[in-house]
């Protein structure tokens, strides 16, 4: 260890350039080893032990991204299955070469990838027969293999949180299906519709169980929640592992504090800036005043949260915030608001997360990766979905239609860009790899009956597939797609039967 401690002193006082380069060869040396087949293991395992020392060492000046290493999935997936294997038995199998203590040698598309695999298997092995003997007879037993949800529309949240909460365990890790209003196709487009509304249904509808930021753009736990609501926060959390698991994106307005929390990483000054700037400013400002007069300005431990006023002192009301006691006062904030006063619903939040997603494998990704996984990204490269767009045989790029289509694209504004992602995939933010992760296919349709201005477009969100008429103008091609995006158009609209005289007007094909 003091070797080490040298080693590490020394490479931190290097310039980044040359951190960088030392880096890189045993990177290259690395990725070199990984590409031999049987894998040496204790090779592998002794240089990654000295880039684990050198990320220690260097990780606060050089880019994380410097360490990451390209390698085989075949490695990645054998050295899943050694952690399954771990995970489930303590007889000396031989442990996993990355996944419990090289995680920076991972970027987080290798990531995402050891997720979703792991999220796949278990899937399988719960929709996998259990065998039972009975003398010479091997009897399955065995439940459906999937995790259906049956809900009306017009009860959404209702009829969720009844049907999670009578839920076996085991159910939860089977793959969801959702069924609305009876229908009982198995289509991805009602489990992608069912996370979309139901997140915004439980901000609106139970409001008791958050509380909003000054500017009504972030929600937190509400520190006032009532017996009766800590279930709710509960079943709230099974939702929240069910869309990860279920490789889904919800709408969920909740501040980076949350997974951090969920990653046991400690809330800090930022997290109250980005959740309130008023507070977090002023908070900021205390932290900042450099004269020695600060009790002067009235500042106490006495605070205001969530409508009620705390004392972060109680053996002291009324403690005047000093020079002395500042770092004090600001960490006791920070974590009365996001810690203390949220406690016991975080708490249930946090196992009904956890009842779905396994705690130890989410271990791999920082705070604003798995965020990023569960509600999307806001950055839309929009000329990256253009160029992974692929179009029907009969129908190039040079297409008329086609060309009709993007220049209507080109026009709409940034909102509605947004919502036609969502009318095209199901998911009105960004995959967690950027729209680079969506390959959209545009086909021209024959329209056999009537003029095809009549119709609107349609997609098959599944395969992010859309179905465009064969349109006279681009007024026409305007006016019809600007329609098919309003959002009632889609998932409440379902709720009543269409006006008989009306055009054709499907716009999420149920596939």
């Amino acid at each position: 260890p003091e070797n080490l401690q040298i080693i590490g002193s020394w490479w931190a006082s290097l310039p980044s350039a040359v951190m960088i380069r030392h880096v890189k060869a045993w990177r290259s040396a690395l990725s070199v080893v990984l590409h031999i087949w049987p894998v040496p293991r204790r090779s592998i395992r002794n240089m990654l032990l000295v880039l684990r020392d050198m990320y220690n060492a260097c990780k606060k000046k050089i880019p994380e991204k410097t360490f990451y290493v390209e390698m085989d999935q075949i490695i990645l997936q054998e050295d899943l299955q050694l952690w399954r294997a771990a995970s489930k038995t303590k007889d000396g199998n031989p442990p996993p070469l990355i996944l419990c203590d090289f995680r920076f040698v991972l970027d987080l598309k290798l990531k995402k990838l050891i997720f979703d695999n792991n999220s796949l298997i278990t899937q399988r092995e719960h929709q996998t027969p259990q065998q039972m003997g009975f003398y010479l007879r091997w009897i399955p037993q065995s439940g459906p293999d999937y995790f259906c949800l049956n809900v009306k529309r017009a009860s959404l949240l209702e009829d969720s949180f009844l049907q999670l909460a009578a839920a076996p365990l085991s159910d939860l890790r089977k793959p969801l299906v959702v069924h609305f209003d009876e229908d009982s196709k198995v289509t991805d487009v009602y489990k992608r519709d069912f996370f979309h509304h139901l997140f915004l249904r439980i901000v609106s509808d139970k409001p008791e169980m958050f509380m909003l930021n000054d500017s009504e753009t972030l929600v937190w736990f509400s520190s006032e929640a009532s017996e009766e609501n800590v279930m709710n926060f509960y079943l709230f959390g099974v939702l929240c592992g069910l869309a990860l698991y279920n490789n889904s994106i919800v709408h969920m307005s909740f501040p980076l504090v949350l997974f951090k929390k969920l990653l046991d990483v400690e809330p800090t000054l930022e997290d109250m800036i980005e959740f309130s700037e008023a507070v977090g400013g002023s908070l900021k400002y205390i932290l900042d005043y450099e004269d020695d007069d600060l009790e002067d300005q009235d500042f106490t431990f006495k605070i205001h949260w969530d409508g009620m006023d705390v004392d972060l002192d109680p053996q002291d009301p009324q403690k005047a915030v000093t020079s002395q006691n500042k770092k004090q006062f600001i960490d006791a904030y920070v974590n009365y608001a996001f810690n203390t006063s949220v406690e016991k619903v975080f708490q249930e939040f946090q196992r009904g997360f956890f009842q779905v997603c396994d705690q130890r494998l989410l271990k791999l990704f920082h705070p604003h990766e798995l965020q990023g996984m569960l509600v999307g990204e806001a950055v839309y490269n929009w000329e990256v979905l253009r160029q992974n767009t692929r179009y029907g045989w009969d129908c190039p790029l040079t297409h008329p239609t086609i060309q009709m289509f993007w220049e209507v694209f080109d026009e709409l504004n940034e909102e509605k860009r947004k919502d036609f992602l969502w009318f095209l995939t199901g998911f009105r933010r960004a995959p967690v790899l950027g729209l680079k992760q969506i390959q959209m296919e545009i086909q021209v349709t024959q329209i056999q009956s009537g003029s095809p201005d009549q119709h609107f477009p349609e997609s098959l969100t599944c395969h992010s597939t859309l179905l465009l008429p064969l349109y006279s103008t681009k007024e026409v091609m305007r006016d019809r797609l600007t329609e098919a995006l309003k959002p009632e158009r889609g998932f409440m609209r379902a709720e009543r039967d269409p006006d008989p005289g009306s055009p054709v007007i499907l716009t999420q094909e149920q596939y």
